[in-house]
């Protein structure tokens, strides 16, 4: 992420928001047609699979029908008492055999008269005693030594089934080869002893498989075979992949498992007979399963492509709508930069562009006020320094005149003139600063208690004064002559006009990261509507020309051109209570 901001940085924003744009659609279009195909693949492996299982079960029920039908009719066969009495009776008797053997013939041919699907039946006995129709033996060899007569009485409980009875002493008459029937063989107990007396047999048309199992289809190449617990093939449709699906692929009775057949794979299902261990099978390749999807997501492509075209034309449209305005802001914005402070952005809309235009114009406008304020300020600045500076020629040629009146005062032991002239001396001193306008604390300090000494000669008795501000503040820088015009003010509009004796005391503070003088007077204070209108006049952006000079607005003014509007002056009074001017000053170490 941070590697992708260092390299988008200093892109344009046309570059960004197309770039934006077309990633987002292609993430949208991308994870739609991703997730579409993969859920449309699973949809349709799910159906053909849910199919696939319905046809097998179709083929299977039919399947079960007709089996269930020959176990039925060796069922009774197997209870008939004539069929019983032939396979109790022996060799030597006969007569008796000739009279059974035709009685269970015509019992046989009724079976197979009513039910076409039956291609012959055998009723062997334990004594090598044997009745047919439709079937007869090929050779004079025991039919009690064929391979499935011994299987059938070795296991008499169940019905076992033979696909191509390859090899057996038996032939059809209606000229059906092996691979044409299958076989169904049960043993016959006697219900008297429980012993075996015999083996039925019957041979079905495997035709009628053939039927039921065609009868279904699984898409374009898909097929349904069956296979026996041997892993033989009883019946398939004809196929070039069937005799290379082995049984051992399948595990458990149920299930489906994908191989690779002829370098394609399929995919196979299947499912056990309950009462034997066949198999239903249905396989299909996957390739022609999914072909469907295959196209889908081949279409999917195409339309994600045109899409992303389309997309990438409305996001250059939508871009340039939003970036041209942007770009005339910026040409304007270059050109005010040079100082074409005239020019406006046209704005023709309320969106955040049309605001930003709107704030833009504000900007240049006030921008063109505060050059012309500027302007003023220092023009006006200008004239204030060359006064002052004419105003320093009087203080040089009285600070030397007074320096001459101390060594004579001395010379005449006239100390209490010395000290006036010395307070005096100090107030000019400290009023020249060499030419500087920042003085350290202590110095302003040294001035505003010169003033007071030579006030205090002067009212004699009318006044006294404090001064508290702690040594470690001493050090900060200060512009000069800001206590000696709140001390003057206090004297003349404070104690002066009070009857008793007045006390002035200044003291001073660090309160929030400034430096805070305070003047206080017990003098008869202001009316409250004089004090608010100073307050007034106090945070006005400029005092009109008639507050302007020394006094008060010129401290306040001078402190707020040199610091900032944060710093000032403010004056709390009560009538007959006195008055208090606090002087807000940034803590600056000298």
């Amino acid at each position: 992420m941070f590697m992708l901001s260092g390299l988008f940085a200093n892109r344009s924003i046309r570059f960004k928001l197309l770039f934006y744009f077309v990633i987002i659609t292609l993430f949208s279009i991308a994870a739609l047609s991703i997730l579409g195909s993969t859920l449309y693949k699973n949809a349709i492996e799910e159906e053909t699979n849910a199919h696939t299982v319905q046809m097998m079960d179709q083929v299977k029920n039919h399947i079960e029908v007709y089996i269930k039908e020959m176990d039925n009719i060796i069922y009774y066969l197997s209870q008939d008492a004539s069929v019983i009495e032939f396979m109790r009776r022996s060799n030597n008797e006969s007569g008796q055999l000739k009279l059974l053997d035709s009685k269970v013939r015509k019992l046989q041919r009724v079976y197979i008269e009513k039910h076409v699907e039956i291609a012959g039946a055998m009723i062997v006995s334990r004594n090598n005693q044997f009745a047919s129709s439709g079937l007869e033996p090929i050779t004079r060899d025991f039919m009690t030594e064929e391979q499935w007569y011994k299987k059938a009485a070795l296991q008499p409980e169940h019905i076992h089934l033979f696909s191509h009875p390859i090899g057996r002493n038996i032939r059809a008459e209606q000229n059906l080869s092996a691979d044409q029937v299958l076989s169904f063989v049960r043993a016959v107990k006697d219900p008297l002893t429980g012993q075996v007396l015999g083996v039925i047999l019957i041979d079905m048309k495997l035709d009628i498989i053939q039927a039921i199992v065609e009868s279904v289809s699984l898409g374009k190449s898909g097929f349904i075979f069956i296979m026996d617990e041997n892993g033989g093939v009883v019946y398939s449709p004809v196929n070039p992949i069937v005799y290379r699906i082995s049984g051992d692929w399948m595990e458990g009775r149920s299930g489906k498992v994908i191989r690779q057949v002829n370098e394609l794979e399929y995919q196979m299902i299947y499912n056990t007979f309950p009462e034997f261990d066949w198999r239903i099978v249905g396989v299909f390749p996957l390739k022609e399963s999914l072909q469907v999807v295959a196209d889908i997501q081949f279409y999917t492509v195409i339309i994600a492509l045109v899409t992303l075209l389309l997309a990438f034309m409305a996001s250059w449209y939508f871009t340039n709508a939003i970036v041209r305005p942007v770009g005339k802001l910026r040409s304007l914005m270059k050109k005010v930069e040079e100082g074409e402070l005239h020019l406006r952005f046209p704005s023709k809309t309320k969106d955040e562009i049309g605001q930003l235009g709107n704030s833009f114009n504000h900007m240049v406008q006030e921008i063109d006020n505060l050059i012309h304020l500027v302007y003023l300020e220092q023009r006006e600045k200008r004239e204030a320094e060359l006064k002052i500076l004419q105003a320093q020629i009087k203080p040089h040629f009285l600070y030397n005149t007074l320096d001459t009146i101390q060594w004579m005062a001395q010379d005449r032991d006239a100390d209490d003139i010395v000290d006036i002239v010395v307070a005096l001396t100090h107030l000019f001193r400290i009023s020249l600063s060499k030419g500087r306008e920042v003085i350290p604390l202590s110095d302003e300090i040294q001035h505003v208690e010169s003033y007071l000494i030579i006030q205090m000669a002067r009212y004699e008795d009318k006044l006294s004064f404090e001064i508290d501000i702690p040594q470690e503040l001493q050090t900060q820088s200060v512009l000069k002559i800001i206590l000696q015009p709140l001390v003057e003010n206090a004297i003349y509009h404070g104690i002066k006009e009070k009857l008793a004796k007045g006390t002035i005391r200044i003291h001073g503070s660090a309160e929030d990261n400034k430096l805070v003088l305070v003047v206080e007077d017990d003098g008869v204070g202001f009316e409250a509507e004089r004090l608010i209108q100073m307050n007034e006049s106090f945070h006005a952006i400029r005092q009109s020309s008639e507050d302007r000079g020394y006094g008060l607005y010129n401290v306040n003014e001078r402190i707020k051109l040199s610091y900032g509007s944060g710093y000032g002056l403010t004056i709390e009074s009560e009538r007959g209570q006195g008055s208090k001017i606090v002087v807000k000053l940034p803590l600056i170490v000298g």
